[in-house]
């Protein structure tokens, strides 16, 4: 046993020398679950898909000599079933030596220098699937293609329920992008395609031009970035260092005081709503005394305390019946169910759910909605507690 591991470390020891040197190691060898050994296909271009300078792989694979380390420290290996060879698994933990900012704190370099970089392409998926397959397009060709080389089942690997298990700077678990962003879910900002082209969405499938601000009133047929939200934290922010959220409104789903967010901040003109509130960015939801839909403007949704999760509230939070985390959703109207993993679902101080709908479906118009669109067993929610029509899944 003692002569295979130390023949193992052998074998790892040479890939590192090999790789330092910018050696392809197509035909190096390692153990394998027979004991025999089998074929790796590596090469530092994997490395320098995201890493382009020849120093960073360097010294990285100088680390067994200054450090005693092997390739398996950073590099982990899953048996592979078919071949019966072992190989390195998509993620590497950098995490086991560099703190969360380090990439963290480089954003604003991503966002700026998107289209000289390398980026991935997702393939298909049906709706509220991770996308298991990408190809490499180097450059990118849009800005997302950069955004899912780590924030999406490329890096992190599975997610069935698109929460990974990486821990954010915002504490938080980073989230599938490329799943919620699917053009096959029933709701999704227009990022990899316009809200018309968006396959798993039924009529209507865009909101209507004044639900929207100046410059985004192209509904249905427009495309945005990601960087039209989100942008590098500016020095001494607060609101923004959440979430990297970009615009005059950075504060959400809480406000500057620690409180979510309640359509009673809206009718009642408090916490600074107009200048605070993200969404507001892009959706006037209240402008010239008229609501924009008449879910939002209903006298019951706009009184001044409702319990819910046993928590005394100020208003209906805007996240009992939203997700939290807004890029795309399985649900029209990045709605989300009581019963969604956090972070999509938030979770109250007490540890309860704010989101309260069990059932939603989609009105034919913003001014069209009744009690029956919604479904919710929540006892602020009494006006909506049977069923009465096909809810989205």
């Amino acid at each position: 046993m003692e002569a295979r591991r130390l023949a193992k470390r052998m074998y790892q020891g040479f890939c590192l020398f090999l790789l330092g040197a910018g050696t392809a190691v197509s035909f190096l060898t390692l153990e394998t679950a027979t004991g025999l050994p089998a074929a790796l296909a590596l090469t530092t271009a994997d490395c320098r898909v995201c890493h382009a300078s020849g120093n960073n792989v360097d010294r990285h694979h100088n680390l067994i000599i200054t450090k005693g380390l092997d390739c398996l420290n950073c590099h982990k290996q899953v048996l592979d079933p078919v071949t019966n060879t072992y190989v390195f698994a998509p993620f590497r933990d950098c995490t086991s030596c560099h703190s969360t900012t380090v990439h963290y704190d480089k954003h604003g370099l991503y966002i700026a220098n998107w289209p000289t970089m390398s980026g991935v392409a997702p393939g298909t998926a049906p709706l509220w699937t991770q996308v298991m397959t990408f190809s490499l397009v180097n450059p990118a060709k849009y800005q997302y293609q950069v955004c899912y080389k780590c924030h999406s089942y490329n890096a992190f690997g599975a997610a069935p329920t698109g929460v990974s298990p990486v821990v954010s700077h915002s504490v938080i678990n980073l989230t599938d992008q490329a799943m919620e962003l699917n053009p096959y879910n029933r709701s999704a900002h227009p990022i990899q395609v316009s809200l018309n082209s968006q396959t798993g969405s039924y009529a209507p499938k865009a909101l209507v031009s004044n639900q929207m601000s100046l410059g985004w009133t192209n509904v249905g047929t427009q495309k945005m970035v990601c960087s039209d939200c989100h942008a590098a934290p500016a020095s001494g922010s607060t609101g923004a260092t959440r979430y990297l959220l970009k615009g005059p409104r950075t504060y959400w789903p809480y406000n500057r005081n620690g409180k979510l967010w309640t359509l009673s901040d809206v009718r009642n003109n408090t916490n600074n709503w107009s200048t605070d509130l993200f969404c507001v960015n892009c959706h006037p939801m209240y402008s010239g005394g008229s609501w924009k839909n008449n879910v939002h403007g209903d006298g019951d949704h706009l009184g001044s305390s409702y319990t819910i999760g046993g928590l005394r509230l100020n208003g209906i939070p805007c996240v009992s019946c939203h997700v939290e985390v807004p890029h795309g959703y399985r649900l029209s109207r990045l709605i989300g169910y009581e019963s969604d993993p956090a972070p999509y679902g938030t979770i109250q101080s007490n540890g309860t759910k704010a989101q309260v709908l069990k059932g939603f479906k989609k009105a034919s118009s913003p001014f069209s909605y009744s009690e029956g669109n919604c479904y919710s067993t929540a006892g602020a929610c009494g006006d909506h507690s049977s069923p009465k029509m096909t809810y989205d899944w």
